[in-house]
């Protein structure tokens, strides 16, 4: 029990020490930013789930796997051929694992000091969807989603989105009363592909960011 109590402090206060110092370089430094997942690294695999319309007899699959370079690749085959007494099939995607809470830690990410979304992804072309879910007061379910397009070829390439033109849904659909996420309690970030268009697709992902200042002047 000590030493849960010890390690929540220790937590608490690197915690603050840190806040103070983003908050002084946010006035003095034009940008900054804020690592979410390191795919490079061996146990942020562990953390993400890989679903398709598999799990309802769906004929999709993927998978989320370590790949041969740096990073992981998200592939599989999309088919939109609907299983027995199903009215929607047709999707793949992955989703990171929510965070435990503590009573030193509410397991949300706080993404309030930023203004984006940076991704470093080598994709085919195809579009993909990305979702931020938050701690909602109006339905558990809201999701917030941005098209994230890949232009395909053998280069990498980085992708910023804005938290501004992300949408809220409730179960892939548009609602009609629209409002920001909650940056403060953001619970899982995901990506999903759902096109419509049959055939393999592949996404390498080196590492998802939180940055800051993409509105601000160059200096």
């Amino acid at each position: 029990m000590f030493r849960e109590l010890l390690k929540g402090v220790r937590v608490v206060t690197s915690r603050y020490i840190r806040d103070v110092k983003e908050v002084r370089e946010a006035k003095i430094g034009p940008y900054k930013e804020l690592m979410l997942w390191d795919f490079t690294k061996d146990d942020v695999l562990k953390q993400w789930d890989c679903v398709s319309d598999a799990d309802i007899r769906g004929h999709s699959w993927a998978i989320l796997e370590r790949n041969k370079r740096d990073g992981v690749v998200f592939r599989g085959n999309l088919s939109t051929v609907l299983p027995p007494k199903a009215t929607y099939s047709g999707y793949c995607a992955i989703r990171s694992h929510p965070r435990k809470p503590t009573w030193y830690d509410n397991g949300c990410f706080d993404m309030s000091p930023y203004d984006a979304l940076k991704l470093r992804v080598r994709g085919d072309g195809r579009k993909f969807v990305v979702n931020i879910q938050c701690e909602s007061m109006v339905k558990p379910s809201d999701v917030w989603q941005f098209f994230m397009f890949t232009r395909g070829g053998p280069y990498w390439e980085d992708i910023t989105l804005p938290f501004h033109n992300f949408v809220v849904t409730d179960r892939g659909y548009l609602q009609d009363f629209e409002f920001p996420f909650n940056t403060e309690r953001v619970t899982s970030f995901g990506i999903l592909l759902g096109d419509r268009v049959n055939g393999p697709f592949t996404l390498e992902i080196e590492h998802i960011k939180a940055v800051r200042g993409i509105y601000l002047p160059k200096v």
